[in-house]
C-alpha cells in the first residue's frame, strides 16, 4: 500500500494543498494512506468511499475526515459523475490553534475518533451537511482555492483562518449528525477508551510503559495511536512521557531537598542518569543541581 508523504507535494514552510478531483483523478487513485490529515467534501455527484474492505456511498454535501495513516480509497460508480474537494494539511500548520481545537470534543470525534466507529455494519466516517453548513463550507472552500491558486501576499493567514472555521463547522455539524442513541454510545465508548489511554500514561509515567500498552487501552494500533496522540497532545508519545517525568522531577527537587539527583531520576522513571540530565537541560536550560540552587 502506498503512503503519501507531505513533503513530496507540499511546501515545507506551508504544508497545505487543496484541489478538486473529478472522475479523471478518482479512477486512478489506488488504496493508500497519507501522513497528513485530509478533509474531503463532495461538491457534485456520488462515489464510493472504501475503508478496510467496507464501502460507504458518498453524495453531494458529504464531509468526511481521513486521519493520518488511515487506509482508504475513493471509487467511481459506473455512469455517475463525482467531484470531491481534497484539503490536505499537516496539523502543525495550525500550531497552537490545533491544540485549541482538540479541546472541542466534537472536532476530535469527527476528525480522529469517528473513523473507527462502525454502526449496523456500515461506515460512519462522514456526515451530510445541513443546507446552511453546505453554503458556508462551499464559501470557505472557494476562498481557500482562490487564495491557494493566486498566492498573493498574506495568503497563508487567510487559508489558516478559513481552515479553522471549516474544522469548527465540521465539529458542530457532526454533533447534530450523531444524535442517534446507539451510534452516540459507540462514539462515546471509543472516546472513553482513548481518554483512558491518556489517563494511563499520566498515572504510570514513572514505570516502564510501552506505546503498545497505551495503544491497546485505546483500541488503536500503535502507529495510529502515536499519530493521534501527537495531534491531541502536541508532542510525540515519548516526548510527552519524558516531559511528565521532568516536571515531576522539578517538583521533587524543590520539595525533597534531602533526595539526591540520582534518586529523583530513578523515582520519576528514567533508567539512565545521563538521559535524565539531557532531558532536564533540554526543558530548563539548567542541570538539576543548578535548578535546585535557584529554586
Amino acid at each position: 500500500m502506498k503512503v503519501f508523504q507531505y513533503h513530496t507535494f507540499m511546501n515545507e514552510s506551508f504544508p497545505f494543498k487543496i484541489e478538486v478531483k473529478d472522475h479523471r483523478h478518482l479512477s486512478v487513485t489506488p488504496y493508500h494512506a497519507h501522513e497528513y490529515l485530509q478533509i474531503c467534501y463532495v461538491i457534485k455527484g456520488t462515489c464510493i468511499h472504501n475503508v478496510g474492505g467496507r464501502r460507504a456511498t458518498l453524495v453531494k454535501g458529504d464531509l468526511f475526515s481521513v486521519p493520518p495513516l488511515y487506509e482508504h480509497c475513493l471509487e467511481l460508480i459506473p455512469d455517475k459523475e463525482a467531484e470531491v474537494v481534497h484539503i490536505d494539511f499537516m496539523p502543525f500548520l495550525l500550531d497552537r490553534n490545533l491544540l485549541d481545537l482538540t479541546s472541542l470534543d466534537s472536532f476530535v470525534d469527527f476528525a480522529y475518533i469517528q473513523p473507527f466507529v462502525q454502526f449496523n455494519n456500515t461506515l460512519l466516517p462522514k456526515l451530510n451537511l445541513s443546507y446552511e453548513g453546505q453554503r458556508v463550507t462551499e464559501h470557505l472552500i472557494s476562498e481557500m482555492i482562490n487564495e491557494f491558486q493566486r498566492q498573493e501576499e498574506g495568503y497563508p493567514f487567510i487559508i489558516k483562518s478559513d481552515l479553522q472555521k471549516l474544522l469548527v463547522i465540521a465539529g458542530r455539524e457532526f454533533t447534530k449528525y450523531s444524535q442517534d442513541v446507539k451510534e452516540h454510545q459507540l462514539l462515546r465508548l471509543h472516546r472513553k477508551h482513548f481518554e483512558e489511554a491518556l489517563a494511563y500514561i499520566d498515572e504510570q509515567y514513572m514505570n516502564h510503559i510501552k506505546l503498545q500498552d497505551a495503544a491497546a487501552k485505546a483500541n488503536m494500533s500503535p502507529t495510529y495511536f502515536s499519530t493521534v496522540f501527537k495531534l491531541v497532545r502536541g508532542m510525540t508519545y515519548i516526548d510527552y512521557v519524558n516531559d511528565i517525568r521532568v516536571v515531576q522531577a522539578m517538583k521533587l527537587l524543590k520539595e525533597e531537598p534531602d533526595w539526591s539527583v540520582e534518586r529523583i531520576s530513578a523515582f520519576v522513571g528514567f533508567n539512565h542518569l545521563t538521559h535524565f540530565y539531557r532531558m532536564f537541560r533540554k526543558k530548563n536550560g539548567l542541570t538539576p543541581a543548578e535548578f535546585r540552587r535557584k529554586s
